[in-house]
């Protein structure tokens, strides 16, 4: 049976509050900060969190992948880079979850040395710092969480169940009914 991890209406406080902070952190910047979502789980808590946000910004897309099913490779790969010039920009990471801490390590690295950014601020609805494997403090995360491959709110399966409006720790059936989805 899923084991609930994180309610639809605890998401949503989540979104307001980190929406508030952010507000209140860029509400004088110079330029509108680029909130930058991780494509493709951290999309639903991206939307969300900007609703909650009321302030000028702009919205852009990385997409990196480090994750084979329920494990992580231990290697990045970018596969979409940002369209927006951010030079000198604020800009605002957007993740669904930090785990081992290595993808939010590399995408900072990499977007640090390759646009020059004025500020990077990073964000995650979930951390669980249980499983970093290199150091990373987050500056604003919604919920810290222990073991368990977690789903649903954009995390995935092999692509499903990124569609519900919560986060959860499936059962093993689950995961084994989902694998005969996925040889058909």
């Amino acid at each position: 049976m899923r084991k609930i991890v994180l309610t639809e209406e605890e998401i949503s406080s989540i979104c307001k509050l980190i929406g508030k902070q952010l507000s209140t952190r860029f509400r004088f910047s110079d330029d509108p900060p680029v909130m930058i979502g991780v494509m493709k789980g951290a999309v639903p808590f991206l939307i969300d969190l900007v609703e909650e946000m009321d302030i000028p910004l702009l919205i852009d897309f990385v997409q990196v992948s480090s994750f084979n099913g329920t494990e992580s490779t231990g290697t990045v790969v970018l596969k979409k880079d940002v369209t927006i010039d951010i030079r000198n920009r604020d800009i605002v990471i957007v993740e669904d979850i930090v785990d081992s801490g290595i993808s939010m390590v590399f995408l900072v690295d990499y977007l640090k040395k390759k646009y020059q950014p004025k500020s990077i601020t990073t964000v995650a609805l979930l951390d669980k710092k249980i499983n970093r494997k290199v150091p990373f403090t987050l500056d604003y995360y919604g919920k810290e969480v222990g073991e368990g491959f977690l789903m649903g709110y954009g995390l995935d399966y092999c692509e499903l169940y990124r569609n519900t409006k919560y986060v959860f720790i499936p059962d093993e059936e689950e995961i084994h009914s989902w694998d005969e989805i996925l040889k058909k």
